[in-house]
Parts: structure tokens; sequence; C-alpha cells
């Protein structure tokens, strides 16, 4: 199971890129996480607020593989509980399609929420496997 990480995003700290690689490690080989930074136009600063979304929004659609399931991370999206999330990650790896997981940029998330993100699964996955980490 493939799951992409895909935000819109200027320089990756350090912290943030550490972090996620942790995370990645403790996965086993069946789930494979992947994140991946699409820079910001430069030039839309003149734009207004709802057209400078609307263009990273498409940006982010074309970055998107043909076949995939897409969740769009949103400040004023519907929150889930874990287990929800956890209900939502079985139909996923039973679906076998790739879910990509994309965010916005500045107008949208912080840079904390791929990694919030990525423990989140998982947090799911080892409820799944019986691990003692969520505990």
């Amino acid at each position: 199971m493939k799951f992409h990480i895909i935000a819109i995003e200027g320089k990756r700290p350090l912290w943030a890129k550490t972090a996620f690689e942790d995370y990645q490690q403790r996965f086993d080989r069946s789930i494979q996480i992947k994140w991946s930074g699409i820079r910001p136009d430069r030039n839309t600063r003149s734009l207004g607020k709802k057209k400078r979304i609307f263009k990273e929004g498409k940006k982010l659609l074309k970055s998107v593989n043909k076949d995939t399931t897409i969740i769009a991370l949103n400040k004023e999206g519907v929150s889930w509980t874990t287990l929800k999330l956890k209900e939502k990650f079985n139909q996923w790896l039973t679906s076998s399609k790739d879910v990509s997981f994309i965010i916005g940029g500045p107008e949208g998330l912080s840079e904390e929420v791929p990694i919030i993100l990525i423990e989140q699964l998982y947090r799911v996955w080892s409820i799944e496997k019986n691990h003692p980490y969520h505990k």
C-alpha cells in the first residue's frame, strides 16, 4: 500500500525531514509513505487569496497519479477521530488503491501537517498490528 503526501511548501526544515523519516522507517514493507513538496508560485501575490488557492489546487491535482484516492486536508475540513481514521485506513487497504493526501500552501495548513499525518497513520497501523505504540 502506498501513501503519498503532497504539499505546497518552501524549503523543508531539517527537523521535519528527520521526524518524517523516523516514522517512515517504523512501518513494515506493506506500507510505503512518500512526502513530496511543490514549490509555491512566486508571482501570485497580486492574485486574491481565492485565486491563489485555486491555482495551488490545480498544481496539487496535476501531481496526483491517475488511479489514486485523494484526501484534501483543509483547516475547515471534517475532523476524524483515531477510530474513524482506522476505519478509513482499513478501507484504503482493502481497496488496493494508492492514497494521496494533498496539502495547500501558506493559505492552507502549516508545515507540521505531514509529520502529524504520518504519525496518525502510524498510530492506526499500529492498532491494526496490535503494536503497543497507541496505548
